[in-house]
C-alpha cells in the first residue's frame, strides 16, 4: 500500500454501533476516526429502546446514567392478550426497557466520543477500499472533493446497505419478508396501556411503545399489505390500528410516518483481513422485539477491547478472531427467534393465533418462566460460556458478571461496573493473602487488581475472578483448587492479557476520569477541511 496508515482505526458509520465502538477504542488509548456520509444525525429512527444488558455494558464506561435520564423506563411487556413479562423481576440496575429515540442515544455517545478525542467527520462518503498486510486505504468523497484515508484497521458500522461490506466482498445472505410494516411516531387520543404492547392475529401484528408526553412509537404490519412506495397516510394507520386493537385509538399529530421492508440476513464472515463488520452491517433481522440496536452496541463492546489489544500489540493469538466466534452465534440466535416470532405473529390461521395466546398466557403465569423470558429478551441470559461445562461454582468463564457491590480492603465499597470505567481487565482477589492481585503488576496497565475486603455472596466458593473489559468472566478460580496457584494465575493472565510487560497508558480522559456529559464536546476540526 502506497500510503502509510494515518490512524489506528477508522470506523465507518456514526450510528450507535459505530460511536460505541469509537468510545471503546478511545478509552483504550487507540486513535480513531469516524466517517459518516450524513451531514447531520437523523432525527428519525426505527430503533426505540435499550434493554437491560445493553444499559449494563454502556454503564461499564459511564454512558448509562445519561441515557437513563433521557429515556423513559417501561417495566412490562405484553406479548399477547392475557400474557405479561415483568422486567421488574430482573437482577439488574436497569430492570426495564429504556425507551429512548436512537437519535438521543447517538447524541450521548457522540458527546462522549468527542470528549475522548475521537474525530467524527461528517459528509464523508466511502466509495473505495483497498487493503494489504500493513493496513487499509479508503477512498472518500464529499461535495468538496475526493481524498484518501488510511488506517491499520477499518470497521464497517454503516448499516444494512454497508459499503464497507460490499467493497470487501463479504456476502450478505438471507431473504426479504413479504410484509412491509408501517412505522409511526404519533399521538393517540385513546391510547392502549403504557406497556410494551405486542398484539397479533388475523394476519397482522402491532407493536406499541410509549415514549412519554403522549407520543407513541407504533409499528404495524399485515400479510395482506405488501410493499408499496405509496406514502403512508394517517387514515391508513388508523385503519390498521383499529383492526389490531379492536377500537379506534384516534391517531393524530404524527411526527413520522414511514413504510419499510424487513430482512433476515447475516454476513458470511465478520472479518476479512484488516476489515471487520459490526451492527446492521453484519446482521439484519425482523424488528419484532426491538433487538437490532441492542445487538449492535453489544457487538461494539465485544470488539472494542479486542481490536485495541491487536493494535497495541499485546493481543493473545486468536483474540481478535474470537469477536466473530462469540458474536455471530448471538446474531444467529436472534435471527432465528425473531423469524419464528414474526411468522407466528402474522399467521392468518385463527386457530394458531388462539393457541399462541393461550400457551403464552399459561406459560407466563409461572414466575420462573416469566423471569426466564424476561432475562432472555433483555439480554441478561446471553453469554459466551461453553455449554456443558459447569463445575461446582455459580460463576463460570464466559458468563455475565453482575454489577456486584465490592467491599474493598482499606477503601469504601464500590459497584463493580464503576471499577471498569477505564476499559481494563479487572481481577478480583478474594483470598486473604492478596497474592493474585500482586501478580498482575507484571501486566502493567492492562489489568486493574482489587483485593476484596469482605464476603461476596454472589461469588461463594470463588477465590479469584478475572473480568473481561466487556463485563464477562474470563477466568474463575475456586477456593478448593489444589496448589500451584501462582502458575494458574499467570497462565490465565497470559491467555487473556498477553505476555508480561507494559502496554500503552490510556489518556486520563480516555480512561474515564472526565465526566462524559460535561467533557468538551465541540467537534474537532474536520480533516477534510484542513485538506481543502
Amino acid at each position: 500500500m502506497a500510503v502509510a496508515p494515518e490512524q489506528s482505526v477508522i470506523v465507518v458509520g456514526a450510528g450507535p454501533t459505530g460511536l460505541a465502538l469509537a468510545c471503546e477504542l478511545a478509552t483504550a488509548g487507540v486513535s480513531c476516526t469516524v466517517l459518516e456520509r450524513r451531514l447531520t444525525p437523523s432525527a428519525q429512527s426505527r430503533a426505540m429502546g435499550l434493554y437491560s444488558r445493553t444499559m449494563e455494558v454502556l454503564d461499564l464506561r459511564g454512558h448509562a446514567d445519561a441515557l437513563a435520564a433521557l429515556g423513559r423506563p417501561v417495566g412490562r411487556m405484553v406479548p399477547a392478550r392475557g400474557a405479561m413479562v415483568d422486567f421488574a423481576e430482573l437482577d439488574s440496575r436497569f430492570p426495564y426497557l429504556n425507551v429512548i429515540p436512537q437519535s438521543r442515544t447517538e447524541e450521548v455517545l457522540q458527546q462522549h466520543a468527542l470528549g475522548l478525542g475521537v474525530t467524527v467527520e461528517r459528509e464523508a462518503e466511502v466509495f473505495g477500499l483497498e487493503q494489504d498486510g500493513s493496513g487499509v486505504t479508503l477512498q472518500v468523497r464529499s461535495a468538496a472533493g475526493e481524498w484518501e484515508e488510511s488506517a491499520d484497521f477499518v470497521v464497517g458500522c454503516d448499516g444494512a446497505h454497508s459499503v464497507v461490506r460490499e467493497l470487501s466482498g463479504i456476502a450478505f445472505r438471507g431473504r426479504t419478508y413479504d410484509i412491509a410494516p408501517i412505522l409511526a411516531d404519533v399521538r393517540l387520543r385513546k391510547p392502549p396501556p403504557d406497556d410494551l404492547l405486542l398484539l397479533s392475529g388475523r394476519g397482522g401484528v402491532m407493536v406499541s411503545v410509549p415514549y412519554g408526553g403522549g407520543l407513541y412509537r407504533i409499528a404495524v404490519a399485515r400479510r395482506d399489505r405488501p410493499w408499496t412506495r405509496d406514502p403512508v397516510t394517517l387514515e391508513e394507520l388508523g385503519d390498521l390500528l383499529t383492526r389490531a386493537l379492536g377500537f379506534d385509538p384516534e391517531p393524530y399529530a404524527p411526527e413520522w410516518l414511514a413504510r419499510f421492508k424487513i430482512h433476515q440476513r447475516i454476513a458470511d464472515q465478520y472479518r476479512t483481513g484488516r476489515v471487520l463488520l459490526a451492527g446492521d452491517a453484519a446482521h439484519l433481522h425482523s424488528p419484532l422485539g426491538g433487538q437490532g440496536l441492542n445487538l449492535g452496541i453489544q457487538d461494539a463492546v465485544n470488539l472494542g477491547w479486542k481490536l485495541a489489544a491487536e493494535v497495541q500489540g499485546w493481543a493473545p493469538a486468536d483474540l481478535l478472531d474470537s469477536y466473530e466466534t462469540e458474536r455471530r452465534p448471538q446474531a444467529e440466535r436472534i435471527l432465528q427467534t425473531t423469524d419464528r416470532a414474526t411468522r407466528l405473529a402474522t399467521t392468518t390461521s385463527a386457530a394458531l393465533t388462539a393457541l399462541r395466546r393461550t400457551a403464552l398466557a399459561k406459560a407466563l403465569s409461572h414466575r420462573r418462566i416469566q423471569r426466564f423470558v424476561g432475562e432472555s429478551i433483555s439480554g441478561l441470559r446471553a453469554d459466551y460460556a461453553r455449554r456443558g461445562v459447569r463445575g461446582g461454582l455459580r460463576m463460570r468463564a464466559g458468563q455475565r458478571v453482575p454489577d456486584l457491590t465490592v467491599p474493598r480492603a482499606g477503601a469504601a465499597p464500590v459497584r463493580l461496573y464503576e471499577l471498569m470505567r477505564d476499559g481494563r481487565f479487572l481481577l478480583l482477589d478474594l483470598s486473604d493473602d492478596g497474592r493474585a492481585a500482586a501478580l498482575t503488576e507484571a501486566w502493567g496497565s492492562r489489568v486493574s487488581p482489587v483485593r476484596v475486603g469482605g464476603p461476596l455472596p454472589e461469588l461463594t466458593g470463588v477465590r479469584t475472578l478475572l473480568v473481561r473489559p466487556d463485563g464477562y468472566a474470563a477466568w474463575v478460580e475456586g477456593e478448593e483448587e489444589p496448589g500451584g496457584r501462582d502458575e494458574r494465575v499467570r497462565d490465565a493472565l497470559h491467555r487473556w492479557c498477553g505476555v508480561e510487560g507494559p502496554a500503552p497508558q490510556p489518556d486520563p480522559v480516555a480512561a474515564g476520569h472526565a465526566d462524559p456529559v460535561t467533557a468538551p464536546v465541540s467537534e474537532p476540526e474536520s480533516a477534510r477541511a484542513e485538506r481543502t
